[in-house]
This record gives C-alpha cells, structure tokens and sequence, in this order.
C-alpha cells in the first residue's frame, strides 16, 4: 500500500512539476485565452460626397445590445430607499420600453439557458444605449457598431452601390469600387473575464486603435442626378420599355456629371429591389444605330472623302455583301448631301460615304473615340463592348458598322463620342472620381485622365454644325428642340439583341446631343431599351434630352445661341450626276472598285 501511494504520489508531483516549471507558459497562455474577450470595434466609413459636397452615403452610430443570462438575475434597484433584488422581472420591465421589445421576447432572450452572451437587440441608437447603461444592470453590455446610410436613396443608388449592413461589407457601386479608401481599419480590444462572466478591472487594453475610412466625393451633381432620374423614370414607364439610362458628361473635363438608370434600386434596402443591381450605364452594351453613324462622318470629313455640301445620290436599295441595305423608310432616289445624310438619318447615304474609307482606318477611329475598351472609371462590372478588328469582320459587318451595328458599347461611351466632338475633337477620358479628403480635411483631387485629339478642331466643328440639321426642319429629333437655342445631336434606333434568346429582339432608341451647340459645355445621352410604344430615338429619347439639356441651361443661366456662319444644306441645291466626280453615288463606288 505504501509504494502504490508512494507511485500515486509521485505521479502527481510529476505533473506538477510539468505544469508549473516546464511547461508553464504554455499552461498560462492556454488559461489566458480562456480568459479573453477580444471585441472589435468597426471603423467608421468614410462618407461618399457629390461634386458639390452633397452627403450620398455617410454612416452613423449603433449599438448592438447584448447580455449574460447568469449575470441579469443579481438586477438590484432602490425601492423606498432600499436596495431590492429585482432580478430578471425587473431587467424585463426597465428595458423592454426602452428597446421597443415585447416583455415575453426579451424574457426569453435574458432567462436563456446555459450561455455566457446574448444579442439582445441590434442597431440600437446611442442616446437610447446610454438610457440602457444608466440603468446599471449587470451582465447588459454593448458593442459599438456602425449603420450605413443613402440620404439620396434611389436617385444616386446604382452609383452608389451599397454594403451589407451585417458586417458592413461593400457590395456593389463606388462603396465596392473604393472600398480599401472608404472602410478603414477597426479597432481591437481585449479584455479577461471571471468565471461569472465579468470583466476584471484593470484588464482592458487596447491592442489596435480604430482608423476610420476616408471621405470620397464623385464628379456626380446629386441635383442633376435626381432630375436625370425622374425624368427618365417617366419616360421609361409611359412608354412601356425594359430600361432606360441617361448620362451627362462635361465635355471639357469628361467628368460624369449624372448617370441614372431606371429600374433602380433604393441603396438604403437593395434587398427589396427585383432589378438588376449593377449600373447600366456602365455594364450594359448595346449597338448604338444611327448614333453610331457620328464616327463614320467623322472619319469621312477628316480624311477628306466629303465636306458637309458633297452630293450623295441615296438610292432605293443599295447591295453589298448579298444584302440589298434599305433606309428605314421607304423612297426613291434622293439627292442628299452629307449633311442630308447625318440629317435624315441615312444607312444607305452613310455606307456610300463610309466605305471610301478602309476598314482598318475606319476601326482605328472606333478606338480613338474609346470604343472596344474600357473606361479609365473601371466601375464594377463595367463593360467594354466590343468591337472586332478589321481583318475579322465579315462581309456584312464591313457594312452594318457603318451605321451602328455590328459592335457595342456602352452608354458612357457613347455619350464620350459625342462628348469629344463638343469638346473641338479633343476626347478627354470619362471619370467619376474628384478625389479624397485627408484627416485634415483637404481635397486630394484623383489622378487626372490623358486627353488625346481625335479629330481636328476643324472636322469637330463642322460635323456640330451637320448634326444641328437633325434637329432642324428635315431632321429626326423635332421633339429635342429648345427655343432660343440650337442644339446638335443625333438619333439612334438599333435591333435589340437578346442574349436570352440568342436573337434580335425589340429596339434600343436613343439621342445624345448637347446645347447651345455654339458653346457646349455639357452633353445628355438617353437610351430607351425595348420600348413598346415605338422605336425612333427622337420621339422616345428627345423629350428626356430636352427636359434635362433645358434644366442645365437654365441652371447655368446659359445665353441665347447666335446665328451660325456655317450655313450647309440637307438637299442638294442643283441636279446630281452619277459621273460628276464630286458627288457620291453608287456608280462611283462601282467604278472605284468599292
């Protein structure tokens, strides 16, 4: 019996001795982590500002309120001056009016069984928090946590994007495509805890200070933005189409004044929303139609195959590559000039002119003017069209091109197109971004984008004045006329293609233009996706352009136009021959080899 104890003994001392001499600090660090509360404490989001200092999301102070079943019961109060355990009944009856809870639920959440931490409530205000410590129930603690706010709501949401407000995750928009600016690095906190579930005093520090996120403000007009938006959601339902975007670009700097989509979706509970959460403007790629025909013309006045007064003798069909091409109304033979062409709207005139032009010259000016690539914004989920090279294009596409189909892009991009040729030919990159503010409150403004020249100020200049003819008398876009001033732009209505079902289907009509067209400064693109009510990008998208363009002149208080020197005619002014060298017709193309 003695030396069985005496092994007993010797066994325990052993372990003793592991425990307290070699392997002590092991044995402390595992009863420290037992110990440890470790809490984390979220950085504020940097807010993301309009152009002009406008709040577009900011984030606010929450609590979740949390509490330890074992700790609530011990609940004292004074009652006619003497302390009196209340216990979890009165825990119930002080918080339930307080939290907005029903006395039942918050029973049952305090009287839990067998747990050290329950979530009592979340995104409790802080001056009720306060109400809720003052009240000096033990085991009731809190955590600081954060709640993202959209003061502008659906107006600005597909810009915006928005974060999962559980753990405050960007999710979509400038709140994904900044993220690392916006969210800032939390804070941590540790602390040990006693086996009742206490803090031990003293034992708190502070292991990471909170860095909150940095502000962002956008090259947005939120005033815009909203009016854009309206304007656009109105059209868009009276005409029963799938979708409609709008977007307003300052010629002279690219930046994106305004890029509204409708349906959108309320960034304050993207949750509820059936439609697509990422930004039309910038995902979405079509084939422009006609508007498309504004690089064609420009291409033509540039490498000096047209002036704005050169006859074109538009037949009644036109083959090429196995297809007798049409316009989209029915006529004889018609004496136009490029003007005339860009005017009327012309797929046959603009393929008469265009084909003068080889195919790889013509593709490099796609690309000059941005197209087949993406925009220096690179918003999440942006596109970037596309658009084949020459030596890939089949019969067709050498032609379809020409007037809009045949590639894609996107509607940032072709409200640049336009943007560009306002701007003297000189294209400045789009983009979306002013810049950040530092922890002293200073702009830093974001890196600037590269302009590069397109055409020359002289074929920019002309090819504005062709395009005021389209609003003219023998135009497509009456409805995107304002009074007093003249407005250049043009008109699109392309076939639809519907990657569903692997076909065509329905119609995009568009207009992009700008006004006063003798001192531009901003350009309004529109585009109505799979209207019900017709198909011409001048009767579905003029009105938008005009109730947008109009509330820009007035805001700018912009003055009337002046009379253009530049005086060119839709119809030829004298009979057209098919062997006069200087007119474009289809006997010349036939007798060029084109």
């Amino acid at each position: 019996m003695f030396a069985t104890i005496l092994v007993v003994f010797t066994v325990f001392a052993g372990q003793l001795l592991r425990i307290q001499a070699f392997d002590a600090s092991a044995t402390q660090e595992a009863a420290l982590n037992k110990r440890l509360v470790k809490t984390l404490t979220p950085a504020m989001r940097g807010q993301i500002l309009d152009t002009n200092g406008q709040v577009l999301a900011t984030s606010v102070e929450r609590y979740t309120v949390a509490a330890n079943p074992k700790a609530v019961p011990e609940y004292q109060v004074r009652v006619d001056g003497t302390l009196t355990k209340v216990g979890v009944a009165g825990a119930v009856a002080a918080l339930a009016p307080l939290l907005d809870m029903s006395a039942p639920d918050l029973t049952a959440i305090l009287t839990r069984p067998n747990t050290l931490y329950a979530i009592v409530k979340k995104e409790v205000n802080p001056a009720v928090y306060r109400e809720v410590r003052a009240l000096g129930i033990p085991g009731i603690s809190g955590e600081k946590t954060a709640e993202r706010i959209y003061p502008t709501g659906m107006a600005a949401g597909e810009i915006v994007g928005f974060v999962n407000q559980s753990d405050q995750a960007a999710a979509g928009g400038v709140e994904r495509m900044l993220d690392k600016t916006l969210a800032g690095t939390p804070g941590r906190t540790v602390a040990e805890r006693a086996r009742d579930g206490y803090i031990i005093p003293g034992s708190q520090r502070v292991d990471t200070p909170v860095v909150n996120g940095r502000d962002v403000k956008l090259t947005i007009d939120a005033d815009l933005q909203w009016y854009a938006q309206n304007a656009l959601a109105k059209q868009v339902t009276g005409v029963g189409a799938q979708s409609g975007t709008a977007v307003v670009i300052e010629a002279a700097t690219g930046k994106i004044r305004a890029a509204a989509s409708y349906p959108t979706y309320d960034s304050n509970d993207p949750a509820a929303s059936k439609s697509n959460l990422a930004n039309r403007a910038f995902w979405e790629a079509f084939e422009p139609g006609s508007t498309g025909k504004l690089m064609t013309m420009a291409a033509a006045l540039e490498q000096k195959v047209v002036t704005p007064d050169t006859g074109v003798i538009v037949p009644v069909r036109l083959p090429r590559a196995g297809i007798r091409f049409k316009d989209n109304e029915p006529h004889g033979v018609e004496n136009m000039t490029a003007t005339g062409v860009i005017a009327k709207s012309s797929n046959m005139g603009t393929m008469l002119i265009g084909e003068r032009i080889a195919p790889d010259i013509m593709e490099a000016y796609y690309r000059k003017f941005g197209i087949g690539q993406k925009t220096p914004v690179n918003f999440p989920g942006e596109s970037a069209g596309q658009l084949a090279k020459a030596k890939d294009l089949n019969a067709a596409q050498r032609y379809t091109m020409l007037f809009g189909q045949g590639y894609s892009l996107t509607a940032v991009q072709a409200t640049s197109v336009f943007a560009t040729i306002a701007n003297k030919g000189v294209r400045v990159p789009p983009s979306l971004i002013e810049g950040t503010v530092d922890d002293s409150g200073n702009l830093l403004p974001a890196q600037p984008t590269t302009p590069t020249r397109v055409v020359s100020e002289d074929t920019a200049v002309k090819l504005s004045r062709m395009m005021e003819e389209v609003t003219g008398e023998n135009g497509t876009a009456s409805a995107a006329r304002i009074k007093g001033y003249r407005v250049a732009g043009k008109t699109g209505t392309a076939d639809r293609y519907d990657e569903k079902l692997g076909r065509y289907n329905g119609f995009t009509a568009s207009f992009i233009g700008y006004a006063p067209a003798d001192k531009p400064k901003y350009v309004v693109g529109v585009f109505i996706q799979k209207p019900s009510a017709g198909m011409f990008g001048g009767m579905l998208a003029g009105p938008v352009f005009n109730q947008v363009m109009t509330y820009l002149i007035e805001r700018t208080g912009a003055p009337p136009s002046t009379k253009s020197d530049l005086d060119y005619h839709v119809w030829a002014t004298k009979p057209l021959s098919e062997n006069d060298p200087n007119v474009i017709s289809n006997a010349r193309a036939k007798r060029d080899g084109l």
